[in-house]
Order: C-alpha cells, then sequence, then structure tokens
C-alpha cells in the first residue's frame, strides 16, 4: 500500500494545482489524519458500493481500492476536499453519539449509564449498534455486554437510517455477527426477504462464500437455516438475476447448495 505521511487538511506546497486549506486544529477530526487512514476508515464503514454513492468519485466507482483511491486523490484536489469532508460528517456523527463514544473509549460502565438513562434517540441507538457490528469482536461478551442491550432498546429492526450504511439485518450477516443475534433480529421482525440492500440469502452466501474462498474459517449453514426458517424465499434474485443457489455454487458450498436445492418444508423458527 501506498503511505501517505502528510496529515489530511495540510496544505500542500505551493503550485498550480494547490487547494489551500484553513490551518488544522485539534477540533478538526482531520488533524493529524493521514489520507491512507481516511480512505482505509472510509471503506471499513461503507464499504466502496456505498462510499461511492456518498462521494461519487471516480476512484471509488470503477474497480476501487485503496491504493488507486490514493493516486486519484493526491492528484485531484476537488476529490480529496470531498472525501475529507465525507470523514469529517462520519467522525463527528460518531463523536456526537454519548453511546458511540463509550465503545470506543471501551468504557462499558459509562456505556451502560447512558443506555440507562433512556434519553437516546432511536438514529443514536442505531448508529452505535451499527458501531458495534462493524467494530467490536462477535464475543459472547459483545453479545451479552453490548449487542442484546442495544437491541433491547431498538423499537424498529427494520429502521434504516440514513447515515447507516446497510439495514441491521444485512449489516449484522455482513459482519459475521453471532448467529443467535440474527435470529433474534428476524423474530424481532427483520425481513427475511428485505431487498432493499442486498436479499439476505445472497448476502449469507456471500459472506460464507468469502470466509471459505479466504480461509478465515469453514462455511456455517446456522444463519442460513435462520433465514429459512422465517420464511425467505430461495427463489427470490436480486436485480442481477443471481440466486442464493447460483452463488452457492459458485463458492463451493455444497452444504448451502444441498439445502437450498430442497429447502426444508418443514423448518420452524427458533423461538
Amino acid at each position: 500500500m501506498v503511505e501517505d505521511d502528510k496529515p489530511a487538511g495540510q496544505a500542500d506546497a505551493p503550485g498550480p494545482s494547490t487547494v489551500h486549506r484553513s490551518p488544522s486544529s485539534s477540533r478538526d477530526p482531520l488533524h493529524g489524519v493521514t489520507l491512507a487512514q481516511i480512505v482505509e476508515k472510509l471503506h471499513a464503514e461503507y464499504g466502496w458500493e456505498e462510499l461511492a454513492r456518498r462521494v461519487p468519485v471516480r476512484c471509488f466507482q470503477s474497480d476501487p481500492s485503496v491504493t488507486s483511491s490514493l493516486k486519484f486523490l493526491r492528484r485531484t484536489p476537488w476529490a480529496r476536499e470531498q472525501v475529507e469532508e465525507e470523514y469529517r460528517r462520519l467522525a463527528r456523527r460518531e463523536e456526537g453519539n454519548p453511546l458511540t463514544l463509550a465503545l470506543k473509549h471501551g468504557d462499558l460502565n459509562d456505556f451502560g449509564r447512558v443506555l440507562a438513562s433512556g434519553t437516546m434517540s432511536q438514529n443514536r441507538v442505531h448508529g452505535a449498534l451499527g458501531w458495534a457490528l462493524r467494530h467490536l469482536p462477535p464475543t459472547d461478551q459483545t453479545l451479552s455486554g453490548v449487542l442484546r442491550p442495544l437491541l433491547d432498546m431498538v423499537e424498529d429492526v427494520t429502521f434504516w437510517p440514513d447515515h447507516a450504511p446497510l439495514p441491521l439485518l444485512n449489516l449484522a450477516i455482513d459482519r459475521d455477527a453471532p448467529p443467535t443475534l440474527i435470529r433474534e433480529l428476524l423474530r424481532r421482525g427483520a425481513d427475511a426477504n428485505d431487498g432493499r440492500f442486498w436479499l439476505p440469502l445472497l448476502h449469507t452466501a456471500d459472506v460464507e462464500g468469502q470466509a471459505y474462498r479466504t480461509g478465515r474459517r469453514a462455511p456455517r449453514t446456522d444463519v442460513l437455516d435462520a433465514l429459512l426458517a422465517h420464511g425467505a424465499d430461495p427463489q427470490r434474485t436480486d436485480a442481477r438475476g443471481h440466486t442464493a443457489l447460483g452463488i452457492a455454487q459458485a463458492y463451493g458450498l455444497k452444504a448451502f447448495v444441498n439445502k437450498l436445492e430442497r429447502p426444508s418444508g418443514g423448518q420452524t423458527a427458533d423461538l
């Protein structure tokens, strides 16, 4: 990866393409942060597709990577400014959410106090839950100490805040959340056929296939089973005509293929 040693927002040496920025201050989220860190953070938060929607510049729209994005942004000041502004919005949103801030600092006592106050808006509860799914390890401690308490404060699990990259169910699938949490989301009304982002069955097949292909872990079928038990339709296709079965076959997920070719009519939701 090409490293960028100069903090974002710091003025370049004078030249014809220089964009003069105001001096950094300790309050500016860009202070002391490099362009590489900004791109990596935004990619980790949103993924390339969502990042390209939020910041519609070429480096995020066509065959994106961190390295190619850095090259483009370093020579395209107006695009770099848009990326830096998106980073500012993200950082200020996180800093403005007491729940997220407590989690970022690892202060579970403060997190518990803020949560117990009952004063947090649904946007902030969803924001903290999304942050926890993206950044905390999927352990039993995370599930019992953070994810479940936050989920108990969620009034509508289908609510998709404007700032969130994915609906909750897709985010839980994407971030390898404990299957018990995914079952809980489904029990609380998450739609197993929600197509606002990507059909959960297809998303699950892709996540498990990636885990299998990269050797990160063996593929699991527990999330697939939960989705089927809650009415996920194996015949549904996405906008490109893909099915969960086709994705599973492409990755060589034999257990997935067997279940999707012969979904059990006798499955019932794990209540």
